[in-house]
């Protein structure tokens, strides 16, 4: 199950960075999907398929999911691939652009068998039945362990993840008003194509993972 963060934004709020307009191509971006809850996020990762406009509206995603079913207590979490459409989703909260991927190629060798994939799936999942599964393991930490496996292959730059994980927490609590109100898109270029979904996300760009 999703871990439920109960700390709230810093007093003195520190600025947000200004909020993306459109989705870019060879970009890899953070998702944080609404879980019913203010501070419940999914954690995941997303490329966008630039070929398919607007930009983001098809893409591979990578999370790990939590396979609980009625007759368990806790499930068994899974890494997971598979083509999304990001902006058009009701769940999604905040999407955050993280780094340039483009130097690993077109989109299809990005997101292949030989670039990415093998770096998610070398991030270690607990085993079902290690008290860290039951206890500690979530989309959460898992995403910030998929962090540093992909600043030391070089794919992106993230100095301190901790930091990094109190700024996506901050973009989600700011864009969480956005969210619940249920005004649209901020996109310029797609809120006409979209604004009658009923989607409230927001994006920005990270300043401490490019």
């Amino acid at each position: 199950m999703e871990d439920h963060l109960t700390t709230t934004p810093d007093d003195g709020e520190p600025s947000i960075p200004p909020e993306l307009k459109e989705l870019e191509p060879d970009r890899l971006y953070a998702v944080l999907t609404y879980r019913g809850e203010l501070a419940s996020w999914e954690w995941t990762f997303f490329v966008p398929d630039s070929s398919i406009p607007p930009v983001g509206s098809s893409g591979t995603l990578f999370h790990v999911i939590n396979t609980l079913s009625e007759h368990e207590s806790s499930g068994t979490w899974k890494f997971k691939a598979e083509t999304k459409d990001v902006v058009s989703s009701p769940h999604v909260v905040a999407i955050i652009r993280l780094g340039d991927v483009g130097f690993l190629g077109q989109y299809e060798d990005v997101v292949g068998n030989d670039s990415l994939m093998p770096m998610f799936k070398a991030v270690v999942i607990p085993d079902p039945e290690s008290p860290k599964h039951l206890l500690d393991f979530s989309s959460r930490t898992w995403f910030l362990d998929a962090i540093c496996t992909l600043h030391e292959c070089g794919v992106v730059t993230c100095d301190d993840v901790w930091l990094l994980e109190r700024e996506l927490r901050r973009f989600a609590f700011s864009a969480m008003d956005q969210y619940l109100q249920n005004k649209g898109p901020n996109f310029i270029s797609i809120a006409c194509a979209l604004s009658d979904h009923g989607i409230g996300w927001t994006a920005y760009i990270s300043e401490q993972c490019t």
